[in-house]
C-alpha cells in the first residue's frame, strides 16, 4: 500500500479535506453576512501578526514567533510614506522604475509578467532575470527584510519562466494523478511542486501565485480550464494541499488563487463575473479547496474578481470587506496573507479609477494589492487614505507585519539543491501519473513506430521523446496532438495535451489524456505508447465518455 502523503501539519491528506469540511459546515453561517457584517479589524488577524496569540512555537511552514515579533516591530517603525508602499505589489512596466519604486517608495514588491521577464535578445535569459531579481533585493536593502518577488508559474500555460528552468503540466494533471491513484498521485503532485519551487528559489523568486483552488466548470470555462485541478471539490482540495506542502519543502510562499473561487462563466480580465452559488453549495462546493488550504497552514490566498451574490451583491469579492474580513479571515479563521488579484483586470478598472482599486482592496482586508494599472497613482492614493484615516493605520500596520513575516521565514528557510533544468524526472513522473487512457482498441495494439501530427511545438517535444526512446518516426501509426482551442482530431490514435474535452469529439480508436506538452509530459506518452507505463490517470472532469472497456 503506498505511503500516505503527509501535510505541513503531519496529517494525511484526506484528513486535511475532512477537517476542512468540518469547519465549514460548523461556521455560524456566511450567507448572514449578506445582510449585515463585522466592520472592525478581526484580532485574531491582528494577534496573529504578532504572535501574541501564540502560546508556543507554530508547527508547519509558518513564521516562528521569534520572525513574527521582527516583523511586528519592523512594521510598527515603518513611517507612513514607507507604509503605503508595503501594501502595494508593483506592476512592472521596465526595470528601472521598478527598482525605483522599491528604493524611494518601499512597495512591497514588483510583479513582471508578458514579454517583460525574459529578454529575448540575451543568449542567456535566466541570467538576466537572476540579476533583475537580485537587484530588487539591493534596492530594498536597508529594509531588514526581503523584497517580494512574486511569479505566476502555475504549470502548463500559465508559466512566465519556462526554459531553462524544468517546465511542469497544467494543474489538472494533480488531479488526474490524485483521481487516479490515492496517495501516490498526491505524492507526485508534491514533489512536482518541491521541484518547481526549488528552481524557482534558484532564479531569484520567493513567491510564487498557485495553486489554483478553483474548480472548473467544464468546457464553457473562459479561463481556468486546465489551471484547475478539475471539477470534483475533493479532488481539487487534495491537490492544492499536496502542492501547497511541495511548495513549502521548497521555502516559497504560494498563494492559493482565487477565492472563493473562479467557478464561473465569464473572464475577470474582460469583466465582472458571477458566482451566484447559495450558502449551501459554497459551503459543499466553492469553498472546499480553500478551506482545505486554510487547514493546511497555505502561506497566501489571493482573491478573485468576481461578484458573491450571497455574500456581497453588485461588489467584486476582492473588494469586499464581507468576503475578506468578515468572510475569509472572521468566519473561516485564516490568519496568512491575503493578496489581491491584479488590479489592472477589466473586472475592477470598470468600476474603479484612479487609485481607488488599490485603497478598496486593502479596506476590504488585502494585506497586499497586486498590480494597480497605475503604480504612481495607487502610492498616493493609498497614502491619502492613511493620512486621511479611511484606511486604518493600525490594519495596514497588521498587513504589513504579516508580509515581512513571510518574507522573514521564507529567507531562513533552507534552499534545496538542483539548478534551473534539473527536475525533468519530477515533471514527467506527474504526467506518467496523470496520463489517462480514454478509449483503447482490444487486443491493445503493439506500437513500433509512428507519424505525430498536432501544433508545431508539441510535435517537436513528442520528437525529442521519440528519439530519446529509440521509437521510429515517420510512419506506422499515426498520433494528433490535441492542444488547446483545437476541438477534435481524427488518426489512430489521439493525445489531448491540454483539457480533455476534444477526444469526446474526436476519432480515434485511441484516446489519451496527458494534460502537458512540452518534453517531459511527451516523455511521458511516449512510454504509454510503448507499453513501457501504465497510464492509470483518471479524468478529473467528464467529458462525456464511458470508461474505456477491459480486454
Amino acid at each position: 500500500m503506498p505511503r500516505p502523503h503527509r501535510s505541513a501539519r503531519g496529517r494525511t491528506v484526506a484528513a486535511v479535506v475532512l477537517a476542512a469540511l468540518v469547519v465549514v459546515g460548523g461556521a455560524g453561517w456566511w450567507a448572514s453576512l449578506a445582510e449585515s457584517g463585522p466592520e472592525t479589524s478581526t484580532p485574531s488577524a491582528a494577534a496573529a501578526a504578532d504572535g501574541t496569540a501564540q502560546s508556543s512555537e507554530p508547527t508547519g511552514w509558518v513564521p516562528t514567533d521569534a520572525e513574527r515579533k521582527r516583523a511586528r516591530a519592523l512594521a510598527d517603525d515603518l513611517p507612513l510614506a514607507d507604509l503605503a508602499g508595503q501594501l502595494i505589489i508593483a506592476r512592472s512596466f521596465s526595470n528601472e522604475s521598478s527598482l525605483a519604486l522599491v528604493r524611494d517608495k518601499h512597495f512591497a514588491g514588483v510583479m513582471v509578467t508578458g514579454q517583460q521577464i525574459l529578454d529575448v535578445t540575451t543568449d542567456d535569459p535566466l541570467d538576466a532575470v537572476k540579476a533583475f531579481n537580485s537587484q530588487l533585493q539591493e534596492a530594498g536593502g536597508d529594509r531588514g527584510f526581503p523584497v517580494m518577488v512574486p511569479i505566476d508559474q502555475e504549470g502548463g500555460l500559465v508559466a512566465r519562466l519556462t526554459d531553462p528552468l524544468t517546465v511542469f503540466p497544467t494543474f489538472m494533471s494533480a488531479g488526474a494523478a490524485i483521481a487516479g491513484h490515492g496517495d501516490e498521485g498526491a505524492i507526485a503532485v508534491t514533489a512536482a511542486a518541491r521541484a518547481s519551487g526549488a528552481e524557482l528559489r534558484a532564479a531569484g523568486y520567493n513567491t510564487v501565485f498557485a495553486p489554483d483552488g478553483d474548480i472548473t466548470i467544464g468546457p464553457a470555462d473562459p479561463i481556468i480550464g486546465s489551471r484547475s485541478a478539475g471539477s470534483d471539490p475533493d479532488v481539487v482540495a487534495r491537490a492544492v494541499v499536496a502542492a501547497i506542502d511541495g511548495y513549502a519543502e521548497a521555502g516559497l510562499i504560494s498563494a492559493v488563487k482565487h477565492f472563493p473561487g473562479h467557478n464561473v462563466s465569464t473572464d475577470s480580465h474582460k469583466g465582472l463575473p458571477v458566482l451566484d452559488s447559495d450558502g449551501a453549495r459554497l459551503r459543499s462546493h466553492d469553498l472546499v479547496p480553500f478551506e482545505a488550504a486554510i487547514a493546511d497552514a497555505a502561506p497566501g490566498i489571493m482573491t478573485g474578481h468576481l461578484e458573491v451574490t450571497a455574500i456581497d451583491r453588485g461588489v467584486p469579492a476582492s473588494m469586499s470587506r464581507k468576503v475578506i474580513t468578515a468572510g475569509l479571515r472572521e468566519n473561516l479563521g485564516y490568519d496568512g496573507l491575503v493578496i489581491s488579484d491584479s488590479l489592472g483586470m477589466g473586472a475592477v478598472m470598470q468600476r474603479y479609477p484612479d487609485g481607488d482599486a488599490t485603497v478598496e482592496a486593502i479596506k476590504a482586508g488585502s494585506d497586499l494589492a497586486l498590480m494597480p494599472a497605475d503604480n504612481e497613482e495607487a502610492y498616493d492614493a493609498v497614502l491619502a487614505a492613511l493620512v486621511s484615516g479611511e484606511i486604518p493605520e493600525q490594519q495596514a500596520r497588521d498587513s504589513a507585519a504579516r508580509t515581512i513575516a513571510y518574507l522573514l521565514h521564507a529567507q531562513a528557510s533552507d534552499e534545496l539543491p538542483g539548478e534551473p533544468g534539473s527536475h525533468q524526472d519530477e515533471s514527467e513522473a506527474l504526467s506518467v501519473t496523470a496520463a489517462t487512457v480514454v478509449a483503447h482498441p482490444c487486443p491493445v495494439p503493439r506500437i513500433e513506430a509512428v507519424m505525430p501530427s498536432g501544433s508545431a511545438d508539441a510535435v517537436a517535444a513528442f520528437r525529442v521523446a521519440a528519439d530519446e526512446a529509440g521509437l521510429p518516426l515517420g510512419s506506422g501509426t499515426s498520433v494528433a496532438l490535441l492542444g488547446p482551442g483545437v476541438p477534435a482530431a481524427s488518426a489512430q490514435v489521439v493525445v489531448s495535451t491540454d483539457t480533455p474535452y476534444g477526444l469526446a469529439r474526436s476519432s480515434a480508436p485511441t484516446k489519451v489524456a496527458l494534460y502537458g506538452s512540452d518534453v517531459p509530459a511527451m516523455r511521458a506518452l511516449v512510454k504509454v505508447l510503448m507499453g513501457d507505463a501504465r497510464a492509470l490517470g483518471k479524468l478529473p472532469v467528464d467529458i462525456g465518455l464511458p470508461p474505456p472497456r477491459r480486454c
